[in-house]
């Protein structure tokens, strides 16, 4: 089975669909990276709209900003290092057996960093800013993987610029909020069927890419509810990236390269959470979050190719959300530890499941400190281990070997992947 030149654009719509189906992440459920802030990370996230312990709250929460007792500036790291097994059950073209390997781990460990910068302006006004990166990861299979008509390589970077405003309403009662200026960008590679049955020798291939900026916003609000207990509330716009670009397509047997220009959407997620804080006394500290993720918004992929031509991909994302608990201890002036746990659901689901989102149901376990070094310094450090439980992949891609435009070759792809992933941060921050 070999691609003729006619059958270029029709591929081209195909293809294309990989391009916005699945970015990949292995941080968070979906594609969403929760790691925004270390002290955060070492309670596994729990009350974090709510607690206002550092600048990290411009991402959380911008009204916390009014609860920081000194102006701050803060610079963290993230070491991500995800693992994830692909098992192949089952990998049939036009029903009939081809030969693959299960998935190498296709992540490599992954530096994330992020910066923050809060600010008194008045007696009831503060400024902030962040600089932080809310989805993607990378990931690569090898050549041979059973599943490469799915996906081979994977690339999606999201950079969020966040300048802020939080004001006290009230001495008990404060609200804040920020724009969310986004850039996203996206490479993706797979493979094409080639030959019957197919090899990697004959395939083709496609490479992807495609960027945009864009703007959302962000609010919420802090209420003390007495003196030792505060609850916070905040919304994340979803964002809808138009990312434009090019599809660079190799047909298989080593055929002619042909480069077309498209653009899709990629729809975010809007993001709510509610925590709440409590001081049982002057050391222990009980901190408690849900987040609620409308990944529904993902519910399509609308492809738009040169000559008026269109495709749409349904989606089946789930919305999902994520509870977590944590407590804090200060252990003396100088010291203060931390832990939690974490119920992060997936919003995958078995009927559209990719490779290029291994995902499953997480649970979280975090540890992390404080130390106090000086009236200026002070650090952070988190680690978690994430759980990542066992799903079931059965993927189907439509190819064009006619070159009428109709999809009529179908390649099924069926296996189980499960995961887990190790993160280690640290974070410096300065008062003045």
């Amino acid at each position: 089975m070999t691609l003729k030149p006619s059958r270029r654009l029709a591929l081209a719509a195909t293809v294309s669909t990989v391009l916005f189906a699945a970015p990949t992440t292995l941080m968070a459920a979906g594609f969403y990276i929760q790691e925004q802030g270390v002290s955060g990370l070492g309670r596994a996230y729990a009350g974090e709209a709510a607690i206002a312990s550092d600048a990290s709250t411009i991402y959380f929460n911008p009204a916390g900003m009014t609860r920081l007792e000194r102006n701050e500036v803060q610079a963290g790291v993230y070491l991500l290092a995800p693992e994830a097994k692909v098992r192949r059950s089952s990998s049939t073209i036009n029903g009939a057996p081809y030969e693959g390997r299960d998935g190498n781990n296709p992540y490599d460990p992954t530096p994330i960093p992020n910066l923050y910068w809060a600010e008194q302006y008045s007696e009831r006004v503060w400024l902030g800013f962040g600089l932080s990166a809310p989805f993607g990861l990378k990931n690569e299979y090898n050549d041979d993987f059973f599943a490469r008509y799915d996906s081979l390589e994977s690339d999606l970077q999201v950079l969020n610029l966040q300048p802020s405003i939080a004001f006290d309403l009230t001495d008990r009662i404060s609200i804040g909020g920020g724009l969310d200026l986004q850039y996203a960008d996206a490479t993706l590679r797979s493979a094409i069927p080639g030959g019957f049955p197919p090899t990697p020798a004959s395939d083709g291939e496609f490479k992807l890419e495609g960027d945009n900026w864009d703007i959302g916003f962000n609010i919420g609000m802090l209420f003390d509810l007495g003196d030792d207990t505060r609850l916070g509330i905040h919304y994340r716009d979803g964002i809808t990236h138009t990312l434009s670009g090019t599809a660079t397509i190799t047909e298989p047997a080593g055929g002619p390269v042909s480069v077309l220009p498209g653009q899709a959407d990629l729809k975010l997620p809007d993001i709510a959470s509610i925590g709440i804080r409590h001081r049982f006394n002057d050391r222990w500290t009980g901190l408690a979050q849900y987040t609620w993720f409308n990944w529904s918004n993902f519910d399509e992929i609308r492809i738009q190719l040169p000559q008026g031509n269109e495709q749409v991909l349904e989606q089946n994302y789930r919305n999902s959300y994520a509870l977590a608990v944590g407590a804090e201890y200060e252990m003396n002036p100088r010291w203060t530890l931390r832990g939690g746990i974490q119920y992060d659901q997936t919003p995958t689901q078995t009927d559209g499941r990719s490779t290029r989102t291994p995902d499953g149901d997480r649970t979280w376990f975090s540890i992390g400190a404080t130390l106090t070094s000086s009236d200026r310094f002070t650090f952070d450090f988190g680690y978690s281990y994430i759980h990542i439980g066992s799903e079931d992949l059965d993927v189907t891609r439509g190819f064009d070997s006619s070159g009428d435009g109709q999809a009529d070759t179908f390649v099924n792809m069926q296996g189980t992947t499960k995961g887990h992933v190790h993160v280690l941060s640290a974070a410096m921050r300065y008062h003045f």
